[in-house]
């Protein structure tokens, strides 16, 4: 798991060129408009034999594929498929496809509530890279396998409203998925995992849609230098264990009930790296315990955290808040998070605290949510009058006293700013160490995980 977390894209590089390595004998068949084998892809799937490669030239190609035999369809100079608009373009049942290259277009609308879709995977160890799609209501499928789907350019029905688009990648009972280096825009969902476990999402840049990423009941998952802008929410995790965010962006989330990234029902997990700039809500934390958030960077946003007192012993340590209207709004009660671990708590701008022991933190703690930030938790109405000169005589009163318990206070703040830039690592290498990753996936299959 933790080589996985250091290169996932080195390990699962040479690993699908293994698993797509053409048999011995293996043909290559040519589709172009004349002077080719067939004048349209259909027929040449129906002739292919398992384990040929369908080339594709220029052109485009009014049809719709249903796939059931392992082969490699890749086209040269970005052609055209343009669907029949009356369902699924490609419909892939057999294992070990490759889909590359491609233009997509035109699938069904969902009428009906069918599952209309660009691409639908209904078998694993497929591979969808490189292609385009465009006016599509999901964009790729896969349900009860592990597939990549990797560097696509996808975007849906944008002008319609939420409720009549799809999503663009969507995951169903689909463990150790990849989602790598796409870019998705005007969905419903960008990138939809349910029932995923151990997936992978890396890489991608997400914009304009509801939600940029939608986690539900998917264990051990994955989300590492990621780009989530302008949706109404940036990442919504729920009902999901052991999961890690690491090095992604939540950008301009903004929207009455919107946040850069919602945890909700989520434990043991770890936020670390990610930096949160100019949304509505940096982060929402409602019945979450244990999870860690450390080395974030939150930074002009409304509200950087806004933590129910359901979320309970998460801890928050190095991170850095800057410039933020409100720094924490606890709603509900009292909570149990804590604000500094083994002696390290957050940097604050604003504290005027003094190192007297040279340890990098303040002597006097700082409160993280002010006196009327407690009244916004409880009274959402109140943050008409942040700004007012009664909500700061409230809190210039409240500075005079005792800050209170541990889950409004850093009791270690720090006097220096944390050195950035350590977030959004790359995730590079030569494929050389994918040799290992085949493997893993090999024994994982055998064992039945």
């Amino acid at each position: 798991s933790s080589r996985l977390r250091r290169s996932p894209r080195v390990k699962r590089g040479l690993a699908a060129a293994l698993l797509l390595a053409a048999p011995l004998g293996a043909r290559t068949w040519r589709v172009a408009p004349r002077g080719a084998d067939f004048p349209m892809i259909a027929p040449a799937v129906a002739a292919a034999a398992p384990g040929d490669t369908i080339r594709v030239s220029p052109g485009i190609y009014r049809e719709d594929l249903s796939i059931a035999k392992t082969v490699a369809i890749r086209g040269e100079g970005m052609p055209v498929l343009m669907g029949t608009g009356a369902g699924t373009v490609i419909d892939v049942a057999a294992p070990g496809c490759e889909i590359r290259g491609l233009a997509i277009e035109e699938s069904g609308t969902g009428l009906g509530g069918s599952m209309d879709a660009g691409i639908h995977l209904g078998s694993d160890r497929n591979v969808v890279a490189g292609n385009r799609l465009r006016r599509v209501f999901y964009g790729v499928v896969s349900e009860g396998a592990d597939n990549r789907i990797e560097g696509n350019s996808i975007e849906g029905f944008s002008a319609e409203p939420f409720g009549r688009r799809g999503d663009g990648v969507y995951f169903y009972r689909s463990p150790r998925g990849l989602v790598a280096d796409n870019a998705i825009r005007g969905m419903r969902d960008a990138i939809y995992l349910q029932y995923a476990p151990a997936a992978l999402v890396c890489r991608n840049t997400v914009s304009d849609s509801r939600y940029g990423l939608h986690d539900m009941f998917t264990d051990g998952a994955q989300f590492v230098d990621n780009v989530f802008t302008g949706c109404s929410v940036g990442a919504n995790v729920m009902n999901c264990r052991k999961v890690e965010i690491r090095g992604n962006r939540f950008l301009r989330n903004r929207g009455v009930a919107s946040a850069g990234l919602s945890f909700k029902e989520c434990d043991d997990s770890r936020v670390e790296e990610n930096e949160f700039s100019d949304d509505a809500r940096a982060v929402q934390i409602e019945g979450s315990s244990r999870n860690r958030f450390a080395e974030n960077r939150f930074a002009f946003n409304d509200t950087a955290v806004q933590l129910f007192a359901s979320a309970e012993e998460n801890v928050f340590t190095g991170n850095v808040f800057d410039g933020n209207l409100t720094p924490v709004v606890i709603s509900g009660g009292s909570s149990s998070t804590r604000w500094s671990e083994k002696g390290r708590g957050n940097w604050w701008s604003g504290y005027r605290g003094i190192d007297f022991d040279g340890r990098g933190t303040g002597r006097e703690p700082q409160p993280v949510a002010s006196a009327f930030s407690r009244i916004e938790g409880n009274n959402p109405a109140a943050r008409l009058f942040l700004a007012s000169p009664a909500a700061a005589a409230l809190d210039f009163a409240a500075s005079s006293v005792d800050p209170g318990e541990d889950g409004s206070v850093d009791r270690a703040p720090l006097v220096r700013r944390p050195k950035e830039g350590r977030g959004r690592r790359r995730l590079a290498g030569s494929g050389v160490v994918a040799v290992a990753f085949a493997g893993v996936l090999a024994a994982r299959r055998r064992s039945g995980r």
